[in-house]
């Protein structure tokens, strides 16, 4: 029993007084800061592709080959970039529907999990 309030008065003291739990609506911001500053890398990146397959036309060697697969790799990011926007933008303004995919999600790949774990240890005879 002392022990027990012991641990309790030392939980009230480290932890805060307000415990402030952050939405999903605040964790979809910081989401977005993130994403804004990879889009930015990303065209940056794609501009520096440009430019160094611009400047190095007619020179020896040329590493243009290297300049397009930069712009490659640019345009993918931004692609896929774009596409996770989307689908924040999507949990932004339907929380409600985007909560129940994330569920039916979550419930499916625990059912995945039970079946592969199921078939794996079942059906083997141990021979003595």
């Amino acid at each position: 029993m002392r022990s027990r309030s012991l641990l309790l008065s030392l939980a009230t003291f480290l932890l805060p007084q307000v415990a402030s739990a952050q939405t999903v609506a605040q964790a979809a911001g910081l989401f977005n800061v993130f994403v804004g500053l990879m889009l930015v890398s990303a065209m940056l990146a794609y501009g520096i592709g440009f430019v160094v397959w611009a400047v190095r036309l007619g020179t020896w060697p040329t590493y243009r080959t290297e300049a397009i697969k930069i712009m490659e790799w640019s345009v993918v990011i931004l692609f896929v970039l774009v596409v996770l926007l989307a689908i924040v933008q999507f949990f932004q303004n339907h929380p409600r529907t985007a909560g129940m995919i994330i569920s039916f999600i979550v419930a499916a790949i625990l059912i995945w999990i039970i079946v592969v774990l199921a078939a794996k240890s079942g059906g083997e005879k141990e021979e003595h």
